[in-house]
């Protein structure tokens, strides 16, 4: 049975083409059948995030292996912003919003009174950490890897993690595994001897 696969976007531009009709039965089927037909494809999906849609339900990432039946396929790209560019566009419409508006001496570094100074001096704000956040990147700790084993401040040992943001695992029943710290704190105490 043929499915219909339909292309949304950078990818269908990317492509040249819109729609397929495959013999598929699931979206991994369908993202597989791209994959072998369009060589260069897999280095440009990798740099995009992608909503699947079966007829016009939204699919997480468990579901892309159940069949489909005969519903069309459709593989959207997300849009996404770089680090800072929302607030930058916030910002930029914030002041031509109050510059719209007649604020125009509103907006300066002694600032204007009122809701439009404010406004607009909010707007400046906004945008000028919108740019810093994109020009400059977020610093590391020394020594932090992205393996949250990797790192560990208060135990020496794979088998234990305590670095801040590490997820927590709800386990039911008997386990066999190192510990999560959840909190830990030393305390030094002077003893008189």
């Amino acid at each position: 049975m043929l499915n219909k696969i339909k292309l949304y976007g950078r990818v269908a531009r990317f492509i040249g083409e819109r729609s397929f009709e495959a013999e598929v039965t699931t979206p991994a089927q369908a993202i597989r059948f791209l994959l072998a037909n369009f060589p260069k494809l897999e280095k440009h999906m990798m740099e995009q995030n992608y909503c699947v849609k079966i007829g016009n339900y939204d699919i997480d990432s468990s579901e892309l292996e159940h069949p489909v039946g005969k519903q069309e396929i459709k593989i959207i790209p997300v849009v996404t912003g770089s680090r800072g560019l929302t607030k930058v566009l916030i910002g930029a419409v914030i002041v031509g919003a109050v510059i719209a508006t007649g604020g125009v001496g509103a907006i300066g570094l002694a600032g204007g009174t009122g809701f439009l100074g404010v406004a607009g001096n909010i707007g400046v704000y906004m945008a000028l950490s919108g740019a810093a956040e994109m020009l400059t990147p977020v610093p590391k700790p020394p020594g932090v890897s992205d393996d949250p084993q990797s790192v560990n401040f208060s135990f020496n040992g794979v088998q234990n993690t305590s670095r801040a943001g590490a997820p927590i695992p709800v386990v039911y029943g008997e386990i066999f595994t190192g510990s999560l710290v959840v909190s830990a704190g030393i305390d030094t105490v002077q003893l008189e001897g």
